[in-house]
């Protein structure tokens, strides 16, 4: 292992023995009774905090105090056995993946995904100019400060397992994050986006998981289902809050136990698809109303990506209207050019329709320009 990439271990002799095992050099540290006294040397890049040995209050502290004073470290988190909540926290208060299986396979993955994400990722320094020269991420524009800090933390999370929620309004971009979370995370397979508001409830449990061929009336052949087909890739379940409750129950067994059980079928298939769904309703408020399961909720909002409304990111509204005016002008022969008029109406209108609307927009009026110059 390279200077540069060294492992702090706050754990068991065990653990240490185990990843040592592994060929992983690695330090092990005792937790001080003062947390800021805590020596972990400059070249660490990766703590490793065990939860069974440190338990759950010592825990947090660690992770704060690990915040408070080396903000850019890495920290994955081995505790077998985990459930929802406890992910959930962990991960809110700055953790990179958590390894909730007994597994030193699987802590030993997460551990090499690390190092390979810092290897091939773009240094924090270089994100940061990014950001200040106001580039694109993943094809995404945006001068916004919120916004390239969802940017970062999908740099940093996307190489873990870990479902994500993505919460926004209609048209700011959900899809395009998660095709940019399914991009950075280095999965190889398909990307896989689903409406769940545009599905029937009679026929949603058979699209997402497939059925067996005579299951009910009309399914004359197998099909094989969206998780299935998105196996190995990432798998986006969009307008989630929409989902039928009995669904619900059917998506919280396949979070739980990595299978599907095809309609009318008594056999579990296994299935490795990463989970990102999207709402532009609250979850929180669904749960308390009773149309959507907490446990679910939980097993969904481990990473929480919430995405500003274009109202509130003024700065974007302008460079986002430009850009796609070179586009459509492009597209279609055009030389056009923004009037001042209109430069004063995108700044002052609410855009309820945020990045979509202002698109749409965009087209609209440089089809039907009668000048080179745009005027409302």
């Amino acid at each position: 292992m390279s200077e540069s990439f060294s492992i702090v271990i706050i754990g068991s002799r065990d653990l240490e023995d185990a990843l040592g095992r592994k060929g992983l050099g690695v330090v092990r540290l005792e937790p001080s009774e003062n947390l800021k006294t805590l020596e972990i040397g400059s070249h660490a890049r990766l703590v490793i905090l065990e939860g069974q040995y440190l338990g759950d209050s010592r825990m947090l502290d660690m992770m704060n105090a690990i915040q408070e004073s080396r903000p850019y470290l890495d920290v994955l988190v081995f505790k077998p056995g985990a459930d929802a909540a406890y992910v959930h926290t962990v991960l809110k208060n700055g953790a990179t993946d958590v390894i909730f299986e007994d597994s030193y396979e699987k802590l030993h993955q997460a551990i090499e995904a690390i190092q390979n994400h810092h290897r091939v990722s773009t240094d924090t320094k270089d994100f940061r100019q990014a950001r200040k020269e106001m580039r694109s991420f993943e094809g995404i524009l945006s001068r916004n400060g919120v916004m390239w800090d969802i940017f970062q933390t999908i740099v940093r999370t996307a190489s873990s397992d870990a479902t994500v929620l993505i919460v926004g309004e209609t048209g700011t971009g959900k899809d395009l994050l998660a095709r940019a979370i399914h991009r950075q995370s280095g999965r190889t397979g398909r990307f896989v986006a689903v409406n769940c508001s545009t599905i029937s409830p009679e026929i949603i449990e058979s699209e997402l998981f497939g059925h067996e061929r005579g299951a009910f009336t009309g399914a004359h052949q197998q099909k094989q289902g969206l998780f299935r087909y998105a196996d190995g890739g990432t798998i986006l379940l969009d307008e989630i809050g929409d989902m039928p409750v009995q669904t619900q129950l059917s998506l919280l067994r396949v979070l739980q136990e990595q299978t599907v059980r095809p309609v009318g079928s008594h056999h579990e298939v296994p299935i490795d698809a990463r989970v990102i769904a999207a709402t532009n309703a609250s979850l929180a408020n669904a749960v308390q109303t009773g149309s959507f399961r907490e446990d679910l909720f939980y097993r969904l909002d481990v990473i929480r990506l919430e995405v500003p409304p274009l109202r509130e990111r003024r700065e974007d509204i302008l460079y986002l209207f430009g850009h796609f005016l070179k586009q459509m002008c492009a597209e279609y022969g055009m030389d056009c050019r923004l009037h001042q008029s209109f430069r004063g109406f995108t700044l002052g209108a609410g855009w309820p329709g945020n990045v979509r609307q202002l698109e749409n927009l965009a087209q609209r009026l440089v089809l039907k320009g009668h000048t080179r110059e745009l005027t409302t």
